[in-house]
């Protein structure tokens, strides 16, 4: 009879469920407490229509439709940041339960109570935790074909009893079918959990004393039924584009080596990055990310001795940092996010190789790791890492009063960010938000009017500089006042400037534009 324990649970379940629950607390604390930045006001947008139309935006703008369907009944047309970011945080906690389950699993309780720790503390897994997009329910789907491919791989050690007939679809197969199928219908960037995972059956297979036969069709159902269900879906994504399924990327910057480190640093070793310049904040522990690296790194070479686990646990955490590099060679595609289901399967080494370490140290291990990530983590509950969009909204609709003031965004992701706000904050405002160039603002607006320039990132890549974006309303003369909102957005107003001609923009240079009037720091309304 199956151990259970105090409270009725088995001990494998037991710890996983604790911190699970620990990490649903992390991300459910704070959850609405960060704007909505572009790709969630996507989200909402998206999840608001009718399932058809959901559909079928999902598939124009070369997404699957997967994730907005299993959102769709927590959106509403409200700006409600705590129920649209909630499914997020769930399959965050489901997440850490699978990766402490997976680690216990494979090196016992203590392997599995540090991997989880790991997980339900990383900056990176609370950030996206409490993010409306579809990352950690990614990564729960790449998590559920990791722990099916593990136990197949634990199994196959042992003669597999006689069976007869496509059996594939059960147990440990169907757990690494559904999960595989599921992330695959998610977003494109999880192709190569799909070639990691056969790379890993083959040495599983190779490795294989007897049952090969087994083994090879269980294999062979499973991926027809991967493959049956993916490929129409996929097949259907091309058609709608075109093929062109690879192209809106290019707001992607070229990789930097300063770049680079910093993508790495937050998504594995417990920094906090901002969300659009993917710039790191300061951290209260500076050596931690080391201690993770190194635990992880004695998780794998302790695992050399069963060398298709090593390639299984491996290849699960190498494949996505591994295509990401080598895509960004051809093709800038660096960005935290799409790494971020690689992300378990590396904790799950690090609790391996605290495992490997002596009994006796463990105590302090665990201090060690549940002291350091929470110090990694604390920080990220105040720092900025996302733009404050809804206070520029609050702050303009305030203080819009006249028919005359112009209100212009920098392009038009900012006015679709700033109007988006502006129409669920304040439905009475309604104040139009216009495109425009300094030139198209001086032919169009009135004279003596008050002009309103919004400079601000939506999201992440290349945008011009704020030197720039100065540059080119220096024909306006000093603004008469300048005030900030975080660290990304800047509203200049100029007051009753009579709009100079057409000739005096031709000469403009873009450099910055130097005046007497200081930037005011905004202080929301108490």
């Amino acid at each position: 009879m199956t151990r259970l324990t105090a409270t009725g649970l088995r001990p494998a379940v037991a710890l996983p469920l604790a911190l699970a629950l620990l990490a649903l607390l992390l991300r459910l604390y704070g959850l609405a407490d960060k704007p909505f930045w572009y790709d969630e006001i996507v989200t909402l947008n998206r999840t608001n229509l009718p399932l058809v139309d959901l559909i079928i935006d999902a598939f124009r703008h070369k997404h699957f439709p997967t994730y907005f369907m299993v959102v769709a009944p927590f959106a509403s047309t409200s700006p409600d940041e705590w129920t649209l970011r909630l499914p997020s945080a769930m399959f965050g906690a489901v997440c850490v339960f699978l990766v402490a389950r997976l680690a216990r699993d494979v090196r016992g309780s203590f392997a599995g109570l540090v991997a989880g720790l790991l997980m339900a503390l990383s900056p990176a897994e609370v950030q996206y935790g409490q993010e409306a997009r579809p990352y950690t329910l990614i990564s729960c789907m790449v998590l559920i074909a990791l722990c099916g491919l593990v136990r197949i791989e634990q199994t196959s050690r042992q003669a597999a009893p006689a069976q007869t007939g496509p059996v594939a679809l059960s147990g440990a197969w169907a757990a690494y079918g559904f999960g595989t199928i599921g992330a695959l219908l998610m977003e494109n960037n999880t192709l190569p959990w799909l070639l990691a995972s056969n790379l890993a059956l083959v040495t599983i297979l190779a490795r294989r004393p007897s049952g090969q036969r087994s083994l090879l069709r269980n294999w062979g159902w499973t991926e027809a039924a991967i493959l049956l269900v993916w490929l129409p879906v996929l097949i259907l994504m091309f058609t709608l584009n075109r093929g062109a399924v690879m192209t809106g990327l290019e707001w992607v910057p070229k990789a930097t080596w300063e770049d680079t480190r910093s993508i790495f640093a937050a998504v594995y070793l417990f920094r906090i990055s901002d969300m659009m310049t993917f710039g790191l904040s300061p951290t209260l522990l500076p050596g931690f990310g080391a201690i993770v690296l190194a635990l992880a790194l004695f998780g794998a070479w302790r695992l050399k001795s069963d060398p298709a686990l090593l390639v299984v646990i491996g290849l699960a955490f190498l494949a996505m940092p591994i295509a990401i590099l080598a895509i960004s060679i051809f093709k800038p595609v660096l960005v935290p996010r799409y790494m971020l289901w690689s992300t378990g399967p590396f904790f799950v080494l690090a609790g391996i190789g605290a495992a490997a370490l002596p009994a006796r140290l463990s105590p302090v291990i665990v201090a060690i790791v549940a002291v350091g990530g929470a110090l990694s983590l604390a920080p990220y509950y105040g720092s900025e890492t996302k733009p404050r969009w809804d206070q520029a909204a609050a702050y303009l609709a305030r203080n819009i009063h006249t028919q005359q003031d112009v209100v212009v965004a920098a392009n038009r992701a900012v006015k679709f960010v700033l109007a988006s706000y502006d129409e669920r904050l304040h439905p009475d405002s309604k104040f139009p938000i216009h495109a425009w160039t300094a030139v198209d603002t001086a032919q169009c607006a009135a004279a003596d009017a008050r002009v309103w320039v919004i400079y601000g990132r939506v999201g992440q890549g290349i945008q011009e500089s704020e030197a720039d974006f100065r540059g080119k309303w220096s024909a306006f003369g000093s603004p008469a006042a300048q005030i900030r909102f975080g660290a990304h957005i800047l509203i200049l107003r100029f007051d009753g400037v009579p709009i100079p001609p057409q000739r005096d923009f031709d000469s403009v240079q873009l450099e910055p534009h130097v005046d007497s009037q200081p930037i005011e720091p905004y202080q929301p309304n108490p």
